[in-house]
């Protein structure tokens, strides 16, 4: 079998245009294209928690304690290597508006703070004013959907446990949210020291302490985790650092990606159905023309490697339009997601996604149109006389392309 004479019949064939193969090409385009956007927003995404984990975390490090603060040894150690530190509080309680039966309650989840906090990325308030002014003697933020719950306007006062506070300003934006995991009520900030005397974080209250730590650079912070977890074995710390910002985030948008791809892969195997019967019909269409090659003495690898050329070059055709529309579809997306998304994503062309979309499209070309044309082979010469001679008389197309078309499936 002489390739060039194949790729030279494949080439005559396709002068007739693709009318029968509208069906094949709309399969494989949207199937490639949703495989495509999938797997580019998911790195987005990965690319956005990877450059921007210092500021999802809110330091380059942090370490976290339950239900206690920081002992004398502990904060000596972490001054000691860090630029900087911040330290933390985070519970739950209740945000009370009024007194008696009249009050009224709704759960918030409080994040008391020292002056120092944030250590990287800046809190946006509502009106605009500087954190510190906000947040000075017993002042407060919280998202809008608490004060809305409990009727409060900057100004209003309210109370969490048995403490005043003056709702200063609107939380629009927390810089290290997604660094934060799920809380159980919308976020309220106050001061870590207008908590004193309160009883919030007394002991055998649930609390967590986080320490925030800014770190020089080129810090090894793998050696310094290992150092922490060395100098205090039974302390309970818990380790976290930027390369690593918010490893919930990072699960989730892992095990989302991989349905939404699932979900791709369904629809292509099913766009499959539609390939394969593309394909079988234009096999039938072109007895005729097979026949007479078999005539003429071409064997059957020679029509079959024609017509695998030709429907290759199409499949490749689909593969290609397919690529660019994911990757468009993820561009266009970016101005109206990018805003709307709890955390940073760096929208681009990521060549790893197209290439495993492309991969998908190819095996699932392969497997849905080797098969029928495979059976190519089998007509005969006197299928230019007799039309139920043109077809293959039961049997499969062969166990070469039996086991092709599994592999590709697998």
């Amino acid at each position: 079998m002489r390739l060039g004479l194949a790729l030279g019949i494949a080439r005559r064939e396709m002068r007739g245009g693709v009318a029968g193969f509208r069906v094949f090409l709309a399969c494989l385009v949207l199937g490639v294209a949703a495989i495509a956007a999938v797997g580019s927003a998911r790195q987005a995404i990965d690319e956005g928690l990877r450059r921007e984990g210092a500021t999802i975390l809110g330091g380059d490090a942090e370490i976290t304690l339950t239900y206690r603060f920081a002992e004398d040894a502990e904060r000596a150690w972490m001054a000691e290597r860090a630029v900087a530190v911040s330290e933390i509080a985070d519970f739950r309680s209740m945000a009370t508006v009024g007194s008696g039966t009249g009050a009224d309650r709704a759960l918030t989840q409080v994040k008391a703070v020292d002056d120092g906090w944030p250590l990287r990325g800046t809190a946006r308030l509502a009106p605009d004013m500087p954190l510190a002014e906000a947040l000075a003697g017993n002042g407060a933020a919280m998202e809008r959907v608490l004060a809305d719950r409990l009727g409060l306007k900057p100004g209003d006062g309210f109370r969490l446990g048995g403490a005043e506070f003056t709702l200063r300003a609107i939380l629009e934006r927390e810089p290290d949210a997604a660094g934060d995991g799920f809380g159980f009520g919308p976020r309220t900030l106050v001061r870590l020291a207008a908590l004193e005397g309160s009883g919030l974080l007394a002991p055998g209250t649930l609390f967590e302490t986080k320490y925030r730590l800014l770190m020089p650079e080129e810090t090894d912070l793998e050696a310094m985790r290992q150092a922490a977890l060395a100098a205090f074995p039974e302390s309970g710390l818990r380790w976290r650092d930027a390369r690593r910002a918010a490893p919930g985030v990072a699960r989730f948008v892992e095990r989302l990606s991989a349905f939404l791809v699932l979900v791709g892969l369904a629809g292509l195997a099913v766009g499959g159905v539609g390939v394969a019967a593309a394909v079988r019909a234009y096999v039938e269409r072109k007895v005729p023309t097979i026949a007479v090659l078999k005539t003429l003495g071409a064997e059957g690898r020679l029509v079959l490697a024609a017509y695998l050329a030709q429907v290759g070059a199409l499949a490749l055709a689909g593969i290609l339009g397919g690529l660019a529309l994911g990757a468009a579809l993820v561009l266009i997306a970016e101005p109206f997601a990018a805003p709307r998304l709890p955390v940073p994503a760096v929208f681009a062309v990521y060549p790893g996604a197209l290439a495993e979309a492309a991969l998908y499209g190819a095996l699932t070309a392969l497997a849905f149109t080797l098969w029928p044309l495979a059976r190519a082979r089998a007509i005969r010469p006197a299928a230019l006389f007799r039309e139920s001679a043109g077809r293959a008389r039961g049997g499969w197309p062969g166990w070469g392309a039996a086991l092709v078309c599994l592999g590709a499936a697998a």
